[in-house]
């Protein structure tokens, strides 16, 4: 349950108890502090349980449904990046057919990527690729020691 649907829960809570709205709104703002609701919320929430309210949830807001994101879009994009990381982010929403927007968001929120030198990767790593990660770099670091040290060495000798 999310900080908000907590805080309605009490105000229906101080509702039931016979408090008025203004109790209810010192008790919201001294149990929550900063993140409470407003005054006006607060009040406006006692109100709709007032007249009856019985759910705590957010009421449905009327409004067209989002088209391009749905399920099957979501699998066509993952489908393309997976035949091919290299694609830019519009070759992909103009193949599926969804706008750059909606395709950014499915790609970084969806499937947590990002685009790193002309790929897109996870940007998250799983343990045993983080110790690999690791120890790639260690390897290249010496490799790179090593040359410095035996280029010292040969201009030594001339």
């Amino acid at each position: 349950m999310d900080n908000i649907t907590e805080q309605r829960a009490c105000i229906k809570f101080c509702f039931k108890i016979g408090k008025n709205a203004t109790k209810t709104f010192e008790l919201i703002k001294l149990a929550f502090g900063d993140v409470s609701l407003s005054r006006c919320l607060t009040f406006d929430w006692f109100k709709r349980f007032k007249e009856g309210r019985i759910s705590i949830e957010d009421d449905h807001r009327p409004g067209r449904p989002s088209l391009s994101k749905t399920n099957d879009t979501i699998d066509l994009v993952r489908n393309k990046i997976r035949n091919d990381r290299r694609l830019t982010v519009r070759e992909v929403a103009n193949e599926v057919g969804i706008s750059i927007g909606t395709c950014h968001s499915i790609l970084s929120d969806e499937f947590v990527m990002k685009r790193v030198s002309a790929k897109l990767v996870l940007k998250l790593l799983t343990e045993e690729q983080m110790e690999y990660r690791i120890e790639v770099c260690l390897e290249l670091k010496n490799f790179i020691k090593n040359i410095i040290n035996f280029n010292k060495f040969c201009l030594g000798i001339y």
